[in-house]
């Protein structure tokens, strides 16, 4: 069933009207704001709705409790899209409350939206859990462009530089050209990461041929370089680093998102298997990652 909006060439990010979704509302005003396209706040209501006990006096009231609740919802977005269009005066705002399911109406979105954000769980995941909710997993999973995961556990730095996850793959050079885009237009660096680990298998006596038969480290680095530097080359001034660490990937990846403004990843990177909704890397960046993620996914 096809969405009835039209995100096209817009930011549109999904809200549960939870006080946990105003930190996705206000990342995503924000970068809005700054690239001067327009915002698209998005709440998907249930096509069969049950009253909570708290409200079941106003659905016997009303008679029409999916009138009541529609309502209710628009009135809250429309006070969501006055604190944007607060902050940010100049920044065209809209709202729309769709029959459906959540996950399914923000992935259809990202068909032609220029980036679909999520927060990283909902209104009823426990505190300490850094689990992502059951929306963002399948927004994620099932997204047609990129997707970003705003962590409502992380300490955000504006300022710090753009990571980005980097290999041979596709799906890594689509991440490698949101990266450097994100860290030009917001002038900051661009901190390329090519994580390795050895396979546990190389560590038997099996493994031996194949742990001599590895490229040494610096070859391996200017092997990544060469990935990054025609990326740069098309931002005159970036300022970037390349490192190449000996590491599990996500592991990696998530130390280096402590300072940094964003993470960029590839929804699977070079072991992925073909047909794979999200590798695991990825899902594990997504889980513990103390900044916003954004996952790309290759050109088809």
């Amino acid at each position: 069933m096809p969405i009835s909006f039209n995100a096209t060439g817009k930011i549109v990010v999904g809200t549960d009207l939870s006080g946990r979704a105003q930190e996705a509302v206000a990342w995503a005003a924000h970068r809005a704001a700054a690239r001067k396209v327009p915002l698209l706040i998005v709440l998907a209501l249930p096509e069969v709705p049950i009253p909570r006990r708290s409200r079941l006096f106003d659905a016997m009231v009303t008679g029409d409790y999916h009138g009541y609740l529609a309502g209710n919802a628009k009135a809250k977005l429309e006070e969501l899209a006055a604190k944007a269009r607060e902050l940010h005066p100049e920044l065209e705002v809209e709202t729309v409350a769709e029959e459906g399911l959540g996950s399914y109406v923000l992935a259809q979105a990202s068909k032609k939206a220029l980036l679909v954000v999520v927060g990283a769980r909902g209104a009823n995941a426990p505190a300490k859990v850094r689990a992502l909710g059951g929306t963002a997993d399948a927004v994620v999973a099932h997204a047609h462009g990129p997707v970003a995961v705003i962590t409502d556990h992380g300490s955000p730095t504006p300022d710090g530089p753009v990571v980005v996850g980097v290999d041979d793959s596709p799906e890594s050079d689509a991440a490698l050209a949101l990266a450097a885009d994100e860290a030009a237009a917001r002038g900051v660096p661009l901190r390329a990461i090519h994580a390795w680990d050895v396979a546990p298998w190389m560590m038997g006596p099996m493994g031996v041929t194949a742990m001599q038969s590895l490229p040494p480290v610096s070859r391996l680095k200017e092997r990544i370089e060469e990935i990054v530097a025609p990326v740069v080359a098309d931002h005159p001034g970036l300022e970037h680093t390349v490192e190449v660490v000996e590491a599990r990937p996500s592991a990696a990846l998530a130390e280096a998102s402590v300072g940094a403004s964003e993470l960029v990843v590839g929804s699977r990177g070079l072991g992925g298997f073909t047909g794979l909704l999200l590798g695991s890397t990825s899902k594990e960046v997504l889980r513990d990652a103390d900044c916003p993620v954004i996952v790309t996914r290759a050109k088809e």
